[in-house]
């Protein structure tokens, strides 16, 4: 299915806002926490599957809807809608269920995680000239942890396919834990979200409130990170988490193996933009390999060396921790970040002094 623009006045369809690839790069990798607040604001957190634990009854998050606000700038631009005001409304459908996979090229675990699809509508979007528009799309997101009976997650992926239209792009987020990232399986919740009269509310980042119905869903009242004047009681989001009868996982393929593939020094088509905005990167150093799920051809890019890690996605959590979610750890190290693309693929590489991967991102373009 494509994702569809309508801007009245405008005389070509389906598109008229005409983006550059330029745009939706840049706008995807528009900061280290706006990495996982595209994946928020577009899927509205990925919902709730817990580590593996003894079979309960209980019912289960099968789906979720209601709006989300894009009331700042930050958040329009993590969608590539640099071109509109702030403002924007994201109306979304989703269906949520529990997904395995049996173990990656160079994995000791099956893999297990959700996957969150459905339709998103953009509407109240308004360009320079005034013009008033809406954006139908469709997301496919997959949160996939290799995890170990002994409770230690040794690599997380996140999948992404925002299919709308000459918007449309593939992103394959991976996390090398390297210590494992300790996930023991039980509530995670208590110590990040206070019970009141209310519901619980957040301790700490942005407020999110959480209400539990007479039906048993939950509603999620939610901020933004960077929305300072935002509150519960007048949130960015309005969630509802509806709950059913437990499914069976649904079974996916693995991931595809990164490999390291040879590098040649060179510009990138765009100029390049992903470091700036995800760590702070300082002079260029000599490199002739990097990494990609993409082997076989050679890549043109740059490294530079790194002077501050990504940020942890801290702020974030809370929504996650919200709807019981298992939220992305993204805090590794590494010394040296390269980014490089092909005729089809960009990849950005961060990899430790040893040249290990720590962190790898690539991109398709629609």
């Amino acid at each position: 299915m494509q994702g569809h623009d309508q801007f009245n006045q405008c005389s070509r369809q389906p598109h008229c806002a005409h983006p550059s690839s330029r745009y939706v790069r840049e706008a995807t990798f528009a900061g280290a926490e706006w990495l996982c607040v595209l994946i928020v604001i577009v899927a509205s957190v990925s919902l709730g599957w817990t580590p593996e634990q003894e079979p309960v009854d209980e019912p289960e998050v099968v789906s979720l809807e209601g709006t989300v606000t894009l009331a700042t700038r930050d958040a329009m631009d993590a969608l590539g809608l640099q071109e509109f005001q702030p403002g924007a409304v994201a109306a979304v459908d989703l269906t949520r269920d529990s997904v395995a996979a049996p173990p990656c090229e160079g994995c000791e675990h099956a893999l297990t995680g959700i996957m969150v699809q459905g339709s998103v509508l953009l509407t109240g979007l308004v360009d320079e000239t005034g013009r008033l528009g809406r954006i139908e799309a469709n997301l496919n997101l997959t949160h996939l942890m290799e995890r170990g009976p002994d409770g230690f997650v040794h690599r997380e992926w996140l999948l992404l396919d925002w299919d709308a239209g000459d918007r449309s792009s593939t992103v394959e987020v991976l996390l090398v834990h390297d210590p494992p990232r300790w996930l023991p399986g039980e509530d995670r919740s208590d110590a990040t979200l206070l019970t009141t009269e209310e519901g619980q509310i957040s301790r700490s980042g942005p407020e999110v409130l959480l209400r539990s119905s007479e039906s048993g869903d939950d509603v999620l009242l939610a901020c933004l990170p960077d929305h300072f004047l935002c509150r519960a009681t007048s949130p960015d989001a309005i969630l509802t988490a509806r709950r059913g009868p437990p499914r069976a996982s649904l079974t996916v393929e693995a991931p595809s193996a990164w490999v390291e593939v040879p590098l040649m020094q060179g510009d990138l088509s765009d100029g390049g933009g992903w470091a700036a905005s995800l760590l702070e990167a300082g002079e260029d150093v000599p490199n002739n390999r990097t990494w990609c799920p993409s082997s076989g051809s050679t890549l043109t890019g740059e490294t530079r060396e790194v002077i501050a890690s990504p940020p942890s996605l801290a702020p974030l959590a809370t929504w996650f921790i919200a709807l019981g979610e298992t939220h992305l750890l993204l805090a590794p190290d590494g010394v040296h970040w390269t980014e490089a693309e092909g005729a089809d693929v960009r990849c950005a590489a961060l990899t430790d002094a040893s040249g290990t991967l720590r962190l790898g991102i690539s991109e398709y373009a629609a």
